[in-house]
């Protein structure tokens, strides 16, 4: 509940304000509640369920203020991080709060949740309130900020490197992985992969990088293995380690290559990937401007005849549910675009597209789907889209996003701008 107490705390030589309180219900007229929203702006658990119930919370807006509550987008789909993009929007709350100094902010565990951040991790992008007058962080934050040095546990990868890296040493000697130890072994920055051992064996940025290349035990085993990696006989990376494993040793060996450039890992990218970097492994660090050697570029869109839809460039798989597969190969079928409100005549044909994608599968349910989604006077379509764009979300660069969803100005016809020489109907 909200107290008017105020807790004192030195840090540092600067004098610190409350705590922001373990729950907040009530508000005084220039506070604010800030926390942690999912990426579509669906506010139902935790802290978000509070600002939308008591605050004044939108439902469907991701970001910023909206009635007496300020909105973060740290939540990206189950097991996905963007640390970038976290950081780049506690960023713009930062300077959101620096021009509004009548409004004292309370900044709750935000991320801390369904998102799956630690403490420690999520103090760090605050870094900056601590000097705000009218930002107040969680304890939990200010504990974490002020420790001056902050520990890695490297211990994992001892344990696990213990048991296999002779055998993978021997492996990439010889020129073909065989075992199951790429996590460990070429370790990469944390949420590129979706499972437990890309997110548990996930490096948090570069300063843990940095002292895992300084780690006597694993710095001289990644020189080491990286040197067996460059000797060996096989000069195909894709046949040495096969797919989506290639994709993983780039993405380690850009990591350690910006961590440490006059070390061995750019050989491997000159080598195997033409000298260049990968670009969410650049991204997720936050070093797209100064570091990129590639042009990102849009990747062409693969529609199966059963409906499977591939980047395939980016050898990934876009995976929705039949009826949202359905819209979306709807809308890339038509490049002229479809208002909504003309939804209606394109009914049959968007049972047509369900039919291919499930040729067994225009039920009762089906049917009054397709129904729900055509109807103009319904929400289910704008429902759809957001479904479409969160399936695209964690597989494309932001800055390519727009081209692969659904989209156009309220009241004209909706499409997809991708340029249709890059879509392959098989």
């Amino acid at each position: 509940m909200y107290t008017d107490t105020r807790i004192r705390l030195v840090m540092e030589g600067n004098e610190y304000k409350a705590f922001t309180p373990d729950y907040i219900d009530t508000l005084l007229p220039s506070q604010v509640f800030v926390f942690g929203s999912n990426a579509l702006g669906y506010h139902t658990g935790g802290a978000s369920r509070t600002a939308r119930k008591m605050f004044g919370a939108i439902w469907g807006q991701a970001e910023g203020l909206q009635g007496q509550s300020y909105a973060i987008p740290v939540d990206f789909g189950k097991g996905v991080r963007k640390d970038t993009e976290v950081k780049a929007a506690v960023d713009r709350f930062i300077d959101f709060a620096r021009e509004h100094a009548e409004l004292f902010f309370y900044v709750t565990r935000v991320g801390c949740g369904i998102a799956g951040y630690h403490d420690k991790e999520m103090a760090q992008f605050f870094k900056e309130a601590l000097d705000l007058k009218n930002v107040s962080l969680p304890k939990s934050f200010v504990d974490s900020l002020s420790k001056v040095e902050i520990t890695f546990d490297l211990e994992r990868f001892i344990e696990a490197q213990d048991l296999v890296y002779d055998l993978a040493l021997h492996e990439i000697s010889e020129g073909k992985k065989r075992g199951h130890w790429i996590w460990y072994i070429f370790p990469q920055i944390k949420g590129l992969g979706h499972s437990y051992n890309s997110e548990y064996y996930g490096l948090s940025g570069s300063d843990e990088a940095k002292v895992y290349l300084n780690h006597p035990v694993l710095g001289q085993r990644l020189r080491e293995i990286t040197s067996a990696l460059l000797n060996c006989k096989n000069s195909s990376v894709d046949d040495i380690f096969g797919f989506p494993d290639n994709l993983k040793v780039k993405s380690c060996m850009t990591l350690f290559d910006l961590v440490a450039p006059n070390d061995i890992f750019s050989e491997v990218l000159n080598k195997y990937y033409e000298g260049k970097y990968c670009d969410k492994t650049i991204w997720r660090l936050g070093m797209r401007e100064e570091k990129s050697q590639n042009a990102i570029k849009l990747s062409k869109l693969s529609i199966a005849k059963d409906g499977t839809i591939l980047l395939t460039d980016y050898q990934k798989e876009i995976k929705m549910e039949p009826i949202v597969k359905a819209i979306y190969l709807l809308f890339l079928k038509h490049p002229e675009g479809i208002a909504f409100k003309c939804l209606p005549n394109y009914r049959q044909e968007l049972a047509d597209v369900y039919q291919k994608i499930k040729p067994f599968g225009l039920t009762e349910r089906a049917i009054r789907s397709i129904e729900d989604v055509t109807n103009p006077l319904l929400n289910s379509i704008n429902e759809k889209c957001s479904r479409v764009r969160a399936a695209f979300q964690s597989e494309v660069d932001p800055s390519l996003l727009e081209q692969y969803i659904i989209t156009g100005k309220s009241g004209e016809a909706k499409k997809i701008s991708l340029p249709r020489d890059l879509v392959v109907w098989e």
